[in-house]
């Protein structure tokens, strides 16, 4: 069994909402994959009302909303999805949305969140514009050091910057990472034996499987992970750990 923890809709698909998650329901079939997080993008078309009133016809998804939290009134705006619309946690991405994870703001929303008890999914991925914004893991620590009831999970591992995150994350219990995007987008053997052997240090816990969709389609990218995970010597119980047991047991999934 599998949960892919990282997908996003396509708007090329169709244009439609609907056909969007349609499609991924396809894909998931095509794939065999047993549930999945989709990620909600205020920078989409689709309106959160508009993507709840789609996610809530496919019981195999959950949905986290995505707001700027520099924006007038983003409290209100999750709290709202959370408790109207039936998303289960919130998205944040600093890079594509430009805000610093210093602002208070920030914290002020991620402690909102630890108040509705839900988590929080993080980008950490430090492309070249992430990079010139300021990209650091201590930011990402601090934040989860000041919000402890609060569960974060860092998206893409910290790309390149696996290692730190990977020796913050031993040090914060509330902290939780996913593959998805840099486990292939690293097209070399160094990155991908550095996380690797950080799934390995963290004993295989807290780290999610995630397709990063539509990036590559559900089915390449699982079968590229897949290929990568068998050839570096992961045991059976070991990938049962990060394509399903460990994500299944985080978003409380029966």
């Amino acid at each position: 069994m599998i949960i892919d923890s990282h997908i996003h809709l396509d708007e090329n698909f169709d244009g439609t909402c609907i056909g969007a998650f349609n499609e991924i329901e396809r894909q998931f079939n095509e794939s065999h994959i047993e549930k999945g997080v989709v990620l909600h993008l205020e920078s989409q078309p689709w309106s959160m009302e508009e993507f709840s009133n789609c996610l809530l016809k496919f019981p195999r998804f959950i949905g986290f909303v995505n707001t700027d939290p520099l924006k007038k009134d983003s409290i209100k705006t999750f709290q709202h999805g959370i408790k109207n619309l039936g998303f289960s946690g919130l998205k944040l991405h600093p890079r594509l949305q430009v805000f610093s994870l210093t602002e208070p703001l920030v914290e002020s929303l991620c402690l909102a969140a630890g108040e509705l008890d839900v988590p929080v999914l993080i980008d950490a991925f430090p492309d070249g514009s992430h990079l010139m914004q300021g990209f650091s893991p201590i930011n990402y620590s601090k934040l989860a050091s000041v919000c402890p009831n609060t569960k974060f999970i860092w998206a893409h591992m910290g790309g390149h910057y696996v290692l730190d995150f990977m020796m913050l994350a031993k040090r914060l219990k509330n902290v939780y990472m996913d593959i998805s995007y840099s486990f292939l987008y690293y097209q070399c053997d160094s990155v991908i034996d550095n996380i690797i052997y950080c799934m390995r240090s963290m004993n295989f816990d807290k780290i999610f499987y995630g397709s990063d969709y539509p990036d590559r389609s559900i089915k390449t990218s699982l079968d590229m992970s897949m290929k990568i995970l068998k050839k570096k010597g992961l045991t059976d119980i070991q990938l049962k750990k990060i394509l399903f047991e460990n994500a299944n047991s985080f978003f409380k999934w029966g």
